[in-house]
């Protein structure tokens, strides 16, 4: 028996993050463990890669497969086009092959046994995965747009004027949201606080992207001893993404989770994940990264759910420390206990915490610039009178090939230095 729970639209280069994004949110509600999930959804997302460079729009479908008992997520893409199937796929899933449909078509066919039955996969547990698969990216918006453009021009010229009074209302409506925009990335900058010098230094870059995103963060003394540092970025773009996203840093700012020690990360994101669950908030969630350095015994705790690995870079090395986080995408299911980790931070060093949109960059030429690359550039030295974040920034709009980014550019960089009193 099969149950179709969605399809996944693949027109351009954002399908990569989008396949990325939905099926490690999937594979971890089905109860894949954390590295199995993103293993899955990296191969997955390499494969999208693999079709866009023959320029081939398509589906990905989604769907459980119930036999002799047993349930498997199963993965199928249409491809026009003879390829072997990956390796990385079949190190992965339990099947992985190719099947020819038609003389003109072939699938690639994707199978992986679920390890349990996450509520029973009752109707309601479905239907949140068919939310979470259907949920409209940019791109598939944009491609309906462009199909109801191709339905307007058959319209003949004697609706020529209705078109370009339209046109003109609409032009009015954008000026009207772009302005909305701009005002809501000013209002989310000035929430931001201002950088701050001593024992401990923290300075930033948020640049918006074109379309206001839900990237914001920031930093306050919880005692005397205590410091939090804190970086999140909600799904989406918009003014909701914004909204959502201020909303979560003013409850984190304002210390108003009831019950919950702000000096302990795992009470603060498991509180924050039961609080802004995606049922409430319009399918939207957020991944985020929370860490508190304790000043005496320069201790640095953090945990996080879904979000980039931090760097830490310490005295002397050329190589950062991955300061990760074990949790799932927060707001996604309900989670039990978000692990924290703990390391002593030796001075002088540097801390970077910073949103995916820093990294995951559309090349100019095609293609993506990958984490590794990304690692080895903020590794390597900035001119002199140049601020690394800064630097970052200048190589990042290099390799887009556009000064307006298509995601929020967010970096916090947090230096330890005794000496700097």
């Amino acid at each position: 028996m099969r149950t179709h729970l969605g399809e996944i639209r693949i027109f351009d280069q954002s399908a990569v993050i989008e396949v990325r994004t939905k099926i490690l949110g999937l594979a971890t509600a089905f109860g894949f463990n954390s590295s199995l999930a993103t293993r899955m959804a990296t191969s997955l997302s390499q494969l999208v890669r693999q079709l866009l460079m023959h320029r081939e729009p398509g589906c990905l479908f989604v769907d459980l497969d119930e036999l002799y008992g047993e349930v498997a997520l199963s993965l199928r893409f249409a491809i026009s086009h003879t390829m072997a199937v990956p390796a990385a796929l079949r190190e992965v899933f339990d099947d992985a092959q190719l099947l020819v449909c038609d003389g003109a078509r072939e699938e690639i066919r994707l199978r992986k046994s679920l390890p349990n039955m996450p509520g029973s996969l009752s109707p309601e547990f479905l239907e949140m995965q068919r939310s979470r698969i259907n949920m409209k990216s940019r791109a598939a918006l944009l491609e309906e747009l462009r199909e109801k453009n191709q339905q307007l021009e058959k319209y003949n010229a004697h609706l020529e004027e209705l078109v370009r009074e339209r046109t003109n209302e609409l032009e009015v409506a954008n000026q009207r949201m772009q302005r909305d925009l701009d005002a809501g990335a000013e209002y989310v900058a000035r929430l931001i606080p201002a950088p701050i010098d001593g024992p401990v230094t923290i300075d930033w870059r948020y640049i918006p992207s074109a379309a206001l995103g839900g990237d914001t963060m920031g930093y306050h003394w919880i005692d005397d001893d205590h410091l939090a540092i804190y970086l999140l970025d909600v799904t989406g773009h918009g003014i909701d993404s914004a909204l959502l996203a201020v909303s979560i840093i003013n409850v984190v700012r304002s210390v108003n989770l009831p019950g919950v020690d702000f000096r302990h990360p795992g009470q603060v994101l498991k509180q924050l994940n039961d609080s802004f669950t995606m049922e409430k908030h319009d399918n939207k969630m957020f991944t985020m990264w929370y860490g508190v350095f304790h000043q005496p015994s320069h201790t640095l705790t953090w945990g996080g759910g879904g979000h980039p690995d931090a760097l830490l870079y310490e005295p002397g090395a050329t190589q950062p420390v991955l300061l990760a986080s074990g949790g799932p995408m927060m707001g996604m299911i309900e989670w039990p206990e978000f692990e924290t980790f703990s390391r002593e931070i030796t001075s002088p060093s540097r801390l970077y915490l910073f949103s995916d949109g820093v990294y995951e960059i559309h090349l100019e030429q095609g293609g993506e610039w990958i984490f590794d690359e990304f690692i080895q550039f903020m590794s390597s030295p900035a001119p002199s009178e140049v601020n690394k974040m800064d630097h970052l920034f200048q190589q990042v709009r290099k390799l887009s090939g556009t000064d307006q980014l298509s995601d929020d550019f967010s970096i916090l960089e947090i230096c330890f230095d005794e000496n700097n009193a």
